[in-house]
């Protein structure tokens, strides 16, 4: 069986299109490859347009993050939204609406990976233009780019594995032709995507990232190119990302050894820190709602205060109004932070930050804030200053916590990763008098609040859903709280979308 994804560049040039801010170099008028790669100035600006694609509404500024993966996740009261949200939350994949959306995620997605194979062709064939270091770096970033996106379209699209290595799955892209790509096994594509990881791992020995940390600040006299590496796919991001698939693969005892690299790693508690709460909660001028001190890798969207506004702000309208659930947020046991398992948790700092209770008849009761626009001190303030109030995680530290607390072979030993971060939130400790109850549960229960309080609009909770509920291991009961007491379980979670029919053109 083979699927045909077509993808035409636009002449090779659609990875210019971006916009003007301090992380993009664009020039004003179209070149040829040619002349691009010409020079390093050339080589730089397609690597911003590659990040800038990344960052688009069809991508992780909008599909991959707060919208279409988000709202399949079945975390919006959406009786009164349009059709398009509806069915999105019915995950009702024969809708032409989620269709579409499902399309052009698959679409953008491998134009971006066959623009990065691009990238690395030319960044192989012009090794005199770019320094040694220097074409490492890109070299590195732009396989982190590959491996990341056929890992989504694989944690999206991919089919029930645990019982069938040798399903077929989804393609595979490694090169530079526009052809029929055949689908392949699940067990392939992970190896495919651990090799890209570790090859981007070891040419990213000397990010600077490891001597400097994130860099997330302007510097008078020098390039914007190595700093703000947040914005990048980073060393350390790539480790993270390895836990990731490593954890999406099967293997928990790769997945707890990426994991714990980065969380017993003294570089990392020091350059990715915590998020302080005395400069969260008593800001409610600027505050730093995404926790960008713990983001690992994120893509930079100019108009992301725009979110909020269109979309979660209780003066939106009714069909656009994406609302969580009337019990979900507080005031019922089965909401998010009023829990059964484990009690009434407003203290939670994710809470206090990224939720408002608002009074207006349209919203009745909280909004989701974690993309409301700050408020700069002045008008001279610049972006990169403020560089949080553009970003959107794509990962973060505290995934990390999680796939630890997972994977641990012990149960108590889960119990310490999960307890610690736990702490980073502001929340109390939970006792080893409730290991007995993660025995007969297993972490999915307890796991699942904790995503969905620290990844809500980022997309993840989708796929720790899809995740839990298809991999043999689990209870087969119930998983979620959903609305007025009702529960989600493995029949009401359809969430193996098919593959886009047709052509990709």
């Amino acid at each position: 069986m083979k699927l045909k994804v077509y993808i035409l560049l636009l002449g090779g040039m659609f990875l210019l299109a971006g916009c003007s801010d301090f992380l993009d170099v664009v020039p004003k008028d179209k070149q040829t490859a040619e002349q691009l790669y010409s020079t390093k100035a050339g080589f730089y600006t397609a690597v911003n347009g590659i990040y800038n694609r990344l960052s688009s509404e069809d991508l992780y500024g909008g599909k991959m993050s707060w919208e279409a993966i988000d709202i399949m996740s079945k975390r919006y009261e959406t009786t009164k939204a349009k059709l398009y949200f509806k069915d999105l939350s019915n995950n009702d994949y024969s809708s032409t609406y989620v269709a579409g959306a499902l399309s052009i995620i698959w679409q953008k997605s491998y134009e971006l990976i066959l623009a990065a194979n691009l990238l690395i062709e030319q960044v192989d064939n012009q090794r005199g233009i770019l320094s040694e270091t220097e074409a490492n770096l890109m070299k590195g970033e732009m396989l982190a780019v590959r491996a990341f996106l056929h890992l989504d379209m694989f944690r999206l699209f991919g089919p029930r594995w645990d019982n069938n290595p040798d399903a077929l799955s989804i393609p595979y892209n490694e090169s530079t032709k526009v052809t029929t790509l055949p689908l392949l096994p699940f067990s392939t594509i992970m190896e495919k995507i651990i090799r890209d990881f570790n090859n981007a791992e070891a040419l990213l020995v000397d990010d600077p990232v490891i001597i400097n940390g994130p860099m997330a600040s302007e510097v008078e006299g020098e390039s914007v190119q190595l700093r703000f590496r947040q914005f990048r796919f980073n060393y350390y991001a790539v480790i993270a990302l390895k836990a990731r698939a490593y954890l999406w693969g099967g293997d928990k005892v790769n997945a707890l050894v990426e994991a714990k690299r980065l969380l017993e790693d003294p570089k990392v508690k020091e350059y990715f820190p915590a998020v302080d709460p005395n400069k969260l909660l008593a800001n409610n001028t600027n505050p730093d709602r995404v926790f960008s001190s713990e983001v690992l890798a994120s893509v930079y969207m100019k108009s992301r205060d725009r979110i909020f506004l269109n979309y979660f702000s209780s003066t939106v309208s009714s069909s656009n109004f994406l609302q969580p659930h009337s019990t979900y947020v507080s005031g019922a046991q089965t909401s998010l932070f009023t829990h059964l398992l484990l009690g009434s948790e407003t203290m939670d700092y994710r809470f206090q930050s990224q939720w408002e209770r608002v009074v207006e008849e349209n919203a009745k009761g909280y909004v989701f804030t974690k993309y409301k626009a700050i408020d700069k001190p002045n008008s001279e303030s610049s972006d990169s200053e403020y560089f949080y109030s553009k970003m959107i995680p794509l990962v973060k530290l505290s995934e990390l916590y999680y796939i630890a607390t997972e994977c641990e072979p012990q149960i108590e030993d889960g119990l310490k990763w999960y307890n610690e971060i736990r702490g980073k939130r502001g929340c109390p400790a939970i006792s080893e008098s409730r290991v007995s109850l993660i025995t007969s549960l297993g972490w999915s229960r307890l796991l699942a609040q904790e995503y969905i309080r620290e990844f809500y609009g980022e997309g993840q909770v989708f796929f720790f859903l899809k995740r839990i509920t298809i991999m043999a291991g689990y209870p087969a009961g119930t998983v979620l709280p959903n609305d007025n007491g009702k529960e989600l379980s493995r029949a009401t979670l359809n969430i193996v979308p098919p593959l886009p029919e047709g052509e990709m053109k």
